[in-house]
């Protein structure tokens, strides 16, 4: 049984609320005894109501498959199929009746933001003046329209999220190019923020598999956009954080997966050797698709893990001379007497750093990041108890309520007036090198790093070499497609002179990166539009949200009431 949503996160904010009042030093030793009660009290009560039940097996795709396309359901599947397109249809006309409505009666300089079922994925800023904007609601777009097993393709609305998702594909033996790492992330939103995973150094981001979006614009105007019908409008709307228009539905891209992975943790103790690692994998990323990895392949893999191909690679930089990269590949059957790793009880982060192979379901396998939001719990006391993880794991853990605990409870994430440093950059391969050694100046010896090798695809639009919503002069004179993202969660600004999201900034700038957005951003206008395409962005901004109740993109990103 599934602890319901609210009171998983009621008794998560107890939880961590008790706990630091456990740890101050004026407490006496009765209330330290009455709070120990009352968590053992919590503890008994939450195992035998919720978490007492057996986990179940994962679910054989090769049976579902048979099961799910029976001739004599394919009537009912179009039924069905349609019944969602006209529910769909009927949503989206409401909110397109919102928006022009609150178009027609807003006031010069209003904005609306939009208000959805799941919690926001943008690192918590609870200074942003977005947060006293009106709401235009979108609750209702979190269904999964259709998924076609023939194309490899499915179509949802905006708010599915992947946990959703992969919840339906999985069975079926397929899920997206690019599985978002937190449970909570939405479709809609991993477009307007750019999201990657372990697959990105073939696919791209989740965004590269999309073939067509549903929008509304700031006018209330219903348009669908793809590669050849409205190019550059379907180009613009990944990575403009909700500033262009409302994604409303999508079709995109699936792959074929197995019931499980297995990991092989490929250790270096050089960055040149561990770079060396990732190019041989990027090079051959093409060598075989997934539907050509057959069985005698993948035993060979498994045989050898020298083989200089991989389905999926990640990994985390632990020390500055302990480099692991996450080698993982698809397979039907688990060897005899193999264990499934559990994250909820020891976070992945650690379980990655000694091992040689693991072994996971796929599903865990996507969200292997997830329970403890990468680390970011590793920074408040107790939560990294292995004791109170295996007995409350289930229920706490989990990048939504860590979110929601941020987000409410500000001075968890912004420690003496500074936010913890939560950032993704992008740096291209041949100067990570450069980056690294910066890094190791700039902010000493704080690790894990997580890495993820993304490939930067090719475009066609208007003859922009890479994506049009970048400077064409950033991507200027790169020697490779191939991108690091490195990603910095938790470090602690507070006492530091430096403001080290303002020192990435330029650093990044400097070495033809990019910084994602999801976070905190200092840029002053120039340096920002060094980065994005000032003069695409404007054209289309005036073409679907004249009126900016959006926001603009700089602004939206850059508030500007900080220390």
């Amino acid at each position: 049984m599934k602890i319901p949503p609210k009171v998983s996160f009621a008794l998560s904010s107890v939880w961590i609320l008790l706990l630091s009042v456990l740890l101050r030093t004026d407490v006496s030793s009765v209330q330290r005894i009455f709070i120990l009660l009352n968590l053992v009290l919590t503890i008994v009560i939450l195992y035998f109501k919720y978490l007492s039940e057996p986990k179940p097996e994962p679910i054989d795709i090769k049976e579902i498959d048979k099961i799910t396309y029976q001739p004599n359901q394919e009537k009912e599947k179009k039924e069905s199929t349609k019944k969602n397109y006209d529910l769909h249809n009927y949503k989206v006309k409401a909110i397109c009746e919102n928006v022009k409505e609150f178009s027609k009666n807003c006031k010069e300089g209003e904005h609306f933001i939009l208000r959805k079922s799941s919690v926001s994925h943008m690192a918590p800023q609870p200074d942003n003046p977005r947060h006293n904007d009106s709401h235009i609601d979108v609750r209702k777009l979190t269904t999964i329209l259709e998924i076609d097993v023939d194309s490899m393709t499915c179509v949802a609305e905006s708010g599915v999220t992947f946990d959703e998702l992969v919840r339906h594909t999985i069975p079926l033996g397929l899920a997206p190019r690019c599985v978002s790492e937190l449970k909570g992330i939405t479709i809609g939103g991993a477009v307007a923020g750019c999201s990657v995973e372990s697959m990105s150094f073939k696919y791209g981001g989740f965004h590269d598999s999309c073939l067509e979006y549903e929008i509304i614009t700031g006018k209330g105007e219903l348009i669908r956009c793809s590669p050849t019908t409205e190019p550059e409008l379907f180009n613009s709307v990944h990575g403009s954080f909700g500033t262009i228009a409302i994604i409303t539905l999508l079709k995109f891209q699936l792959v074929k997966v197995k019931p499980y992975v297995k990991i092989d943790y490929l250790t270096s103790k050089t960055i040149d050797g561990y770079l060396e690692t990732i190019q041989k994998f990027y090079d051959n990323r093409n060598l075989y698709s997934n539907e050509e990895i057959d069985q005698k392949k993948q035993e060979e893999k498994l045989k050898d893990t020298s083989l200089n191909w991989t389905e999926m690679m990640d990994g985390l930089i632990h020390q500055k001379d302990q480099f692991v990269l996450n080698s993982a590949n698809f397979v039907d059957k688990l060897p005899a007497n193999t264990k499934l790793s559990e994250f909820w009880v020891t976070p992945y982060y650690k379980t990655a750093k000694n091992k040689k192979c693991d072994y996971m379901t796929t599903y865990d396998y996507f969200f292997r990041y997830d329970s403890d939001c990468h680390w970011s719990l590793r920074n408040m006391p107790g939560l990294e108890n292995m004791v109170l993880r295996k007995l409350l794991g289930r229920a706490f853990l989990g990048s939504s309520n860590i979110l929601k605990m941020a987000g409410r409870l500000p001075f968890l994430v912004k420690k003496g007036g500074k936010p913890d440093v939560i950032v993704d950059v992008f740096i291209p391969i041949e100067n990570v090198k450069t980056f690294f050694d910066w890094y190791l100046e700039t902010f000493g010896e704080y690790f894990p790093l997580w890495i993820v090798p993304y490939e930067m695809p090719q475009y066609q639009l208007q003859n922009y070499k890479h994506y049009p919503w970048l400077n064409p002069d950033l991507m200027k004179n790169l020697k490779s497609s191939l991108f690091i993202d490195i990603a910095i969660y938790g470090f602690e600004q507070k006492g530091k002179k430096l403001n080290y999201y303002h020192e990435l900034e330029k650093k990044v700038l400097e070495l033809k990166g990019m910084k994602t957005l999801i976070t905190h951003n200092f840029y002053d206008k120039d340096s920002f539009w060094q980065t994005f395409n000032k003069p695409l962005y404007r054209k289309i901004k005036q073409r679907s949200d004249p009126k900016n109740l959006l926001r603009e993109l700089y602004n939206k990103t850059n508030f500007k009431k900080k220390k």
